[in-house]
């Protein structure tokens, strides 16, 4: 990451709770920080008990005036690519043009595109929650095997392996803007194709 000193201003300096100041060293080291919960813990406490459905999120973005992220149902591995990804992207792309007209993000991560939405049931991101109780959210949604999104007719999966916990706004159209944001630097697959076609003549 660039330097991001100036962005830690609004950084707290300490916290009792033991997760959150190692949270807060993270975001002081990398930027932001991914907390994934999941059935894998990391801690082996018989207290711990695994959520009904994996999700992370993030906490730091806030400091690069970005909204937190955060995706349900993922591996912990998996989702924090996701939100890491997301988080670069969105610092050269407009988050707000990605929610409004629903975008579709490709990431290097997964092989099918996530949408993001407007998160509004935010209770499970504890601790970000605790540094950023006022910051917005995103969610990263991801599809069926056949391509579709939970808002959409024939979306196959159950709702606990995805939760949705925001909103999709049904009369979003892609009107400006680019169709397909995606993660890769450097030619997108049209172009890939277009030089392996020119690179076969040639």
């Amino acid at each position: 990451m660039a330097d991001h000193a100036s962005d830690l201003r609004g950084l707290p300096r300490w916290h009792p709770d033991p997760l959150v100041r190692e949270t807060l060293d993270r975001i002081r080291r990398c930027g932001w920080a991914v907390t994934a919960i999941s059935d894998q813990c990391s801690c082996a406490s018989t207290e711990c008990t695994a959520p009904e459905c994996s999700f992370a999120y993030t906490t730091g973005l806030r400091l690069h005036e970005l909204p937190e992220m955060a995706v349900y149902g993922l591996d912990a591995r998996t989702s924090g690519h996701v939100l890491n990804e997301l988080g670069n992207v969105f610092h050269r792309y407009d988050w707000r043009q990605a929610v409004a007209n629903s975008v579709p993000v490709q990431l290097e991560s997964l092989e099918v595109p996530v949408i993001v939405i407007e998160m509004l049931d935010k209770c499970d991101l504890l601790i970000t929650n605790e540094i950023y109780p006022d910051a917005p959210v995103l969610q990263a949604v991801w599809p069926d095997d056949l391509g579709t999104y939970p808002w959409e007719v024939g979306y196959s999966l159950r709702p606990e392996h995805q939760y949705v916990k925001g909103v999709h706004d049904a009369n979003a159209l892609q009107v400006d803007g680019p169709r397909v944001i995606s993660a890769y630097e450097g030619m997108n697959r049209a172009q890939r194709r277009r030089a392996a076609r020119n690179w076969r003549r040639g």
